[in-house]
């Protein structure tokens, strides 16, 4: 049998988030609830009334979770934006990945080579032939140059992101879960959305129109496989995030029926 304290905690919760410190605290007002519906009922009224009134004379829940501790939502948002950084650093190097397979079987020409008629001096072109003397043109050594660098430091973002995730997870397990509120969490949802969506569709778009203009012109398609591996990358990103964040969306606040 659920009342109206039991709905009304139920609402808190969600909103601060899971942690030791939101279960105390939720303890802590269910007690002082019921202390006075207890009051209330030794003035005559009957339990479900006696309930009512004394969430009313509480407050709004929204406002009461946005009255805690200005620290702990900092630390809070602290926890999530570095789970998100992390996550975002291991997509990075999930695309240094599907580079390196790009440049494997089309070449750094198609990965990383230059925007056709970009030239470079005679003194930058040895330093890159000095790189790869058995490239064959400062072309082609300038492209493998490139991909190199290209691939080497997405897979060193991506390398980081799993530290830093391994540091997250490593807190999460020794402090516990750190809550935090319901507004926070849909926000950091919403900008992670945002962000991957917006890279992907530039990254994407900008790589498709590229090689139909090479192709049109009868030129080599150049330089466009990190626009591609970088779009794509972000595009399921973004996607994954719109999901999780439409998932919150209809989960909504958890409210136990009335009896």
């Amino acid at each position: 049998m659920t009342d109206a304290i039991d709905r009304y905690v139920a609402q808190l919760a969600d909103r601060l988030g899971a942690g030791q410190d939101t279960w105390r605290l939720l303890a802590e007002t269910d007690g002082h609830l019921r202390d006075a519906q207890a009051a209330l009922e030794a003035q005559g009224m009957d339990p479900a009334e006696a309930a009512d009134v004394a969430v009313r004379r509480f407050g709004d829940p929204s406002v009461v979770a946005k009255t805690r501790s200005p620290r702990r939502r900092a630390v809070g948002l602290l926890s999530g934006g570095w789970l998100v950084v992390s996550l975002g650093l291991v997509v990075i190097g999930l695309s240094g990945l599907v580079s390196w397979a790009l440049e494997a079987i089309w070449g750094p020409t198609f990965l990383a080579g230059d925007v056709n008629g970009v030239t470079y001096t005679a003194a930058r072109c040895a330093d890159f032939l000095g790189f790869f003397p058995g490239a064959g043109s400062c072309a082609a050594a300038a492209a493998m140059h490139h991909s190199d660098e290209i691939v080497s430091e997405r897979l060193a973002a991506g390398i980081l992101g799993l530290l830093l995730l391994a540091a997250w997870l490593l807190v999460r397990r020794i402090r516990g879960a750190v809550p935090m509120a319901r507004e926070d969490r849909r926000m950091l949802l919403v900008a992670s959305a945002v962000a991957f969506l917006g890279v992907g569709v530039v990254g994407v778009g900008w790589g498709a129109l590229a090689v139909v203009l090479d192709l049109v012109r009868g030129l080599a398609v150049a330089g466009v496989g990190v626009r591609l591996s970088d779009g794509a990358l972000a595009l399921i990103a973004g996607v994954v995030a719109l999901i999780l964040l439409a998932r919150f969306l209809r989960r909504g606040t958890p409210v136990p029926a009335a009896p």
